[in-house]
């Protein structure tokens, strides 16, 4: 009988051990108290602490290029007249006072990463303005909901963007510069947006390749003997030769004595 309430009393201490133990230090995925982005599948909050800290610089710098990277197309928004969706970086870069007016900045400037408030719908900054998903191994913007009655000031974004790339390697920003020549920034994974980009190249060409609905743009820059060709989506493929899922583009690097290099841009 004593060995008995031996065991007992040993197996009671070990479980509040194991309780105390788990109670003291705080799960790998858990941003804080509302949030543990294991409900997502994540089991680190590295990669979303890092799309937070991008997502702070665009809004503050207003960089419709670096926020194209950043969202998960098509991005749906909802206003007071419904909903509506954006397919492309040029659609975003049109329309970003209206989607992200200081109210809408304000929601995630104004809240610290610890304080956001996830679910299996997804990560919500303010009370579900902005909402966050998994975008393969990164984050991305899924959806805006602006507030009612929100109004944009109408504050013209400089440049003009053409085109975003998310490939394997790369995360690519194609815009214009004051003389409409397309202009290259490129900053190579796992470097964040936030620092300067690994390769900038000015005064690119801009052509266009099919007609009508397999018409679609080809970008090209150089940089020594080294050439970076971004086909943007669109075009028309053999049945074989399709794009996977979910590609909207391809990122081409070729350099004299070296095999061609490309990945596609999701």
């Amino acid at each position: 009988m004593r060995t008995l309430k031996t065991i007992s009393l040993f197996l009671e201490v070990i479980a509040s051990l194991i309780i105390l133990a788990s109670s003291s230090f705080p799960q790998a995925a858990a941003l804080g108290e509302n949030c543990d982005l294991a409900i997502l599948g994540a089991t680190e909050t590295k990669s979303f602490l890092s799309f937070d800290r991008e997502l702070r610089s665009s809004l503050s710098k207003q960089d419709a290029g670096v926020m194209a990277l950043l969202v998960k197309y098509p991005l749906r928004v909802n206003d007071d007249r419904g909903t509506y969706y954006l397919d492309d970086a040029g659609s975003l870069q049109s329309r970003f006072q209206e989607i992200f007016p200081s109210a809408v900045r304000d929601a995630v400037l104004k809240q610290a990463p610890e304080t956001v408030s996830c679910n299996s719908g997804g990560i919500m900054y303010g009370d579900g303005v902005v909402w966050v998903n998994p975008k393969g191994h990164h984050y991305a913007i899924e959806t805006v909901n602006l507030p009612e009655g929100t109004h944009s000031a109408k504050t013209k974004i400089a440049g003009r963007v053409e085109f975003v790339c998310d490939a394997e390697k790369h995360r690519v920003i194609v815009d214009t510069e004051a003389n409409w020549a397309p202009h290259y920034r490129a900053w190579n994974k796992p470097r964040s947006l936030t620092e300067k980009p690994d390769m900038d190249i000015p005064n690119g060409k801009r052509d266009y390749e099919g007609s009508g609905a397999c018409a679609y743009t080809i970008w090209t820059f150089s940089s020594g003997a080294t050439k970076f060709v971004v086909h943007g989506q669109g075009g028309c493929y053999e049945d074989s030769h399709q794009p996977p899922a979910g590609t909207r583009g391809r990122l081409e690097v070729s350099t004299p004595g070296k095999p061609d290099v490309s990945w596609w841009c999701r």
